[in-house]
């Protein structure tokens, strides 16, 4: 019987190497995207950067790079990832007051990770760019579903579109941008319960105890059909700042 899996910061990689958790392949590579405009930055800032893994695939980074980290479990393993790269941790801010000067950065990336347009904007410089990555607002309907919470959100409107005209909104200019449909698919019942125990904002005081009949529910798909698949639709915004 395979057994839950210790994630640390945003790092599934342990569940996605050995095919318990897949994701849908996106037509795009963010990360490459990211690194097509990092050369042309003297400074950058990555939101919401986790424990610092998907920064870590960057190098070489701009001479001044910060990362952004409020999720207490995170931060000490984003600083422990990220300071011998040079990359300064800040933590303890509000997402609508960023701990940084106007005009600041040449480049802020943020993957899956809540931002102010206009304090995104605020915190560029004029013609700096701010690339983005995010998860539609329909995002793990099937595991609320199963877990009989309801799938109703105050992101659940959130999309392409919505991002797209809240940055036209803020005086930046598309560059690029794509969306895609796709799922997370589990294929043992551990592989799920280790992730909603990390996303655990998704559902609160999350035990097996407590969803002891609604696992059994994923397990008989899983043993039906292979494995319990949940929503994971995604896009990317690449916008400039307008002079």
């Amino acid at each position: 019987m395979k057994k839950e899996t210790e994630i640390t910061g945003w790092d599934f990689s342990p569940l996605a190497r050995n095919g318990r958790m897949k994701e849908t392949p996106l037509p795009w590579d963010y990360a490459a995207i990211v690194k097509e405009y990092i050369p042309r930055a003297g400074s950058m800032l990555d939101m919401g950067t986790g424990g610092g893994e998907f920064l870590q695939t960057l190098i070489p980074l701009p001479i001044h790079t910060y990362a952004t980290e409020n999720y207490r479990p995170n931060i000490k393993i984003a600083e422990e990832n990220l300071k011998p790269l040079g990359v300064q941790v800040v933590s303890g801010f509000k997402d609508e007051q960023l701990p940084f000067d106007d005009n600041f950065f040449d480049l802020v990336i943020n993957r899956h990770e809540f931002y102010s347009p206009r304090e995104t904007r605020r915190i560029l410089k004029p013609g700096g760019y701010f690339i983005t990555q995010q998860v539609k607002g329909n995002c793990d309907n099937e595991i609320l579903e199963l877990l009989n919470f309801n799938t109703k959100t105050e992101f659940s409107d959130w999309s392409l579109r919505a991002a797209v005209n809240e940055l036209e909104k803020n005086n930046f200019t598309i560059i690029l941008q794509n969306e895609n449909t796709g799922y997370t698919a589990f294929s043992d019942i551990e592989a799920l319960v280790s992730y909603i125990k990390v996303i655990n904002w998704l559902v609160p005081e999350f035990t097996r105890e407590k969803y002891k009949e609604n696992l059994l529910i994923a397990e008989d798909t899983i043993r039906s059909e292979g494995s319990f698949k949940s929503t994971y639709d995604r896009f990317f915004v690449v916008a400039k700042k307008a002079n």
